[in-house]
């Protein structure tokens, strides 16, 4: 089962009828969302009993009003989500990229953020370059596409340490064990916004999408893709960034230098 269900807003109608596909949710007058454990800064705030706020949070109330239904959040670690462990709820909001091995395990919606993965690292460390990059000493959050990313275009020195959860590569960058790590771009600057002992240094050159999972197989995936599009086109999703990560996913970019690669 999953841990930490939480109940918010009013009950609704069973599903939503859209021109791309109608939504039925799993429960009746319910959307269950499961994320990873929070917080999960910027995106998530609070705690596992009660949500307080962020980005991806944000997005699973404005698709539950959308769909005319009550919202419940569910937790679940990031490695069960990705290998398709949704148990039971109707999507999963926690900073999924796509990727061939999911896909054979998960459904995708359209994306709701294109970002590069950016160097998180401590106060006081500078990357100008590449060369520098590889001798930092890495933690990275393992099952992750960052964790591949990492070692086939940063090629650390030395191995990067792993941990399972994000909280765990956080901490080791608070304790000195590691001073660099890999977020997406807008994980980034909400982890450093929370935390003036980090700071993004740097970001890569390709984006990645994110995007709602669904169970495999399921018959809410044009419904979800055409919500994402429709919170994007109205500038719902923006203006959720700039509220919980301080800057637009648009201009998230802008401040940021970008460290150059052999495959930039």
């Amino acid at each position: 089962m999953l841990a930490g269900a939480l109940a918010i807003g009013a009950a609704g109608c069973a599903g939503f009828d859209s021109a791309s596909g109608d939504f039925t949710p799993a429960h009746r007058g319910v959307l269950t969302v499961v994320t990873q454990p929070l917080p999960t800064a910027g995106f998530w705030n609070g705690t596992n009993a009660r949500p307080t706020g962020g980005l991806e949070y944000g997005i699973a109330q404005a698709l539950a009003r959308r769909f005319g239904l009550r919202l419940v959040i569910r937790t679940e670690p990031f490695a069960s989500i990705v290998a398709g462990h949704l148990d039971g709820a109707d999507l999963a909001l926690s900073l999924i990229t796509p990727t061939s091995t999911r896909e054979q395990v998960l459904d995708f919606s359209s994306p709701y953020i294109n970002a590069p993965p950016a160097l998180l690292v401590r106060a006081g460390v500078s990357v100008p370059d590449l060369q520098t990059a590889q001798g930092l000493r890495w933690a990275v959050e393992s099952d992750t596409t960052l964790q591949s990313t990492l070692a086939d275009v940063i090629q650390p020195d030395q191995p990067a340490l792993q941990f399972p959860s994000r909280a765990g590569v956080l901490r080791a960058l608070d304790s000195g064990r590691a001073n660099a790590t890999l977020f997406d771009l807008p994980a980034a600057i909400a982890i450093a916004h929370s935390d003036p002992k980090l700071t993004v240094a740097a970001h890569l050159a390709d984006t990645e999408p994110i995007a709602a999972a669904l169970p495999s197989g399921s018959k809410n995936v044009e419904a979800v893709s055409s919500a994402m599009r429709a919170l994007l086109a109205d500038g719902t999703i923006d203006r959720l960034a700039t509220r919980w990560l301080g800057v637009s996913i648009t201009d998230s970019e802008n401040d940021i230098p970008l460290l150059r690669t052999t495959e930039s």
